[in-house]
């Protein structure tokens, strides 16, 4: 699959996915695939990362877990930082997601986060290890 085709095979489903949550208009201006991720993750043969399709269940997963904690703060107008697009880039374990901000008005735009049995919209949990972008993970996890 080349780089053109993963990021169409993601980005209509992932839209379609986050527009309970976020108006069209946000997700057009703000959403937005790292380029360092979809040069990479099709030459790259790891287990705990996803496909297309996988990462596209499983971040409706987490919209789907999660996403009445998200409407409850943002039908009270608080939304927090991490009220923000993420798409679910691998796993490891049977409890640990990796998530990637794919919101390019956040400042954590392009970091990979390691949650366990959680997820950035579930207030009251915290992710267990950052990584500034993907070559920082994928350097500090698999010597890539």
């Amino acid at each position: 699959m080349d780089k053109q085709k993963t990021n169409s095979d993601l980005i209509e489903p992932l839209t379609q996915a986050h527009l309970k949550y976020f108006d069209a208009e946000y997700i057009r201006e703000n959403f937005v695939i790292p380029q360092l991720y979809t040069d990479s993750i099709d030459k790259l043969r790891i287990k705990e990362l996803f496909d297309a399709s996988l990462s596209i269940a499983n971040t409706q997963w987490g919209i789907d877990v999660y996403g009445d904690d998200f409407l409850e703060r943002k039908d009270a107008n608080k939304l927090t930082k991490n009220d923000k697009i993420y798409v679910a880039i691998g796993e490891w374990g049977s409890n640990h997601l990796f998530l990637m901000c794919c919101d390019k008005s956040s400042n954590d735009f392009g970091k990979i986060f390691d949650y366990n049995d959680a997820h950035p919209w579930h207030g009251s949990h915290h992710w267990e290890v950052e990584w500034k972008d993907f070559n920082e993970f994928l350097k500090d996890e698999y010597d890539q």
